[in-house]
């Protein structure tokens, strides 16, 4: 067919409560509404379409869902410990102390969880998930106030 198409979908949002380690203002304990967006790139498919419209919102929203209503902590900060205590995950940050539901906690492999790695993550996750030879270009989007967003863009094949 020749040329490509760039599809975009607002895929979702989520609300989810985190700090930013050794940050004077937002090591504090806040919380935003994280809204996503996504971009696909590639050749139209036999039925006309860069990808199903229907079946993006689907993956991401799976994706998504696990971050909803969420204390999301980093992995990967010497500054940060993160413990297992009862039924709790204690969690000590400069000279804060917290301590959450298990089940209220998602663990990332980062950092910080700040806006740019949630959109590397989703990203990846998603990139994982697409399937199809005519794909080439994954976009995501993710702000967490208005004016206020982080851009991941990678290559699909």
């Amino acid at each position: 067919m020749g040329g490509e198409v760039r599809i975009e979908l607002e895929a979702g949002h989520f609300s989810a409560v985190h700090f930013i380690a050794e940050h004077e203002r937002c090591e504090h304990l806040h919380g935003h509404n994280w809204r996503v967006r996504v971009g696909v790139e590639g050749e139209l498919d036999q039925r006309g379409m860069v990808v199903d419209f229907l079946e993006l919102r689907a993956r991401m929203g799976e994706i998504l869902r696990k971050y909803d209503h969420r204390v999301l902590l980093p992995t990967l900060n010497p500054a940060v410990r993160v413990e297992e205590e009862g039924a709790g995950v204690r969690v000590r940050a400069g000279n804060r102390t917290f301590l959450f539901p298990a089940e209220d906690v998602v663990r990332l492999p980062v950092v910080n969880v700040t806006v740019e790695e949630l959109a590397r993550l989703i990203g990846e996750e998603l990139a994982g998930r697409l399937t199809g030879p005519n794909l080439r270009r994954l976009v995501i989007r993710v702000s967490e106030a208005p004016g206020q967003e982080a851009l991941f863009e990678r290559a699909l094949r």
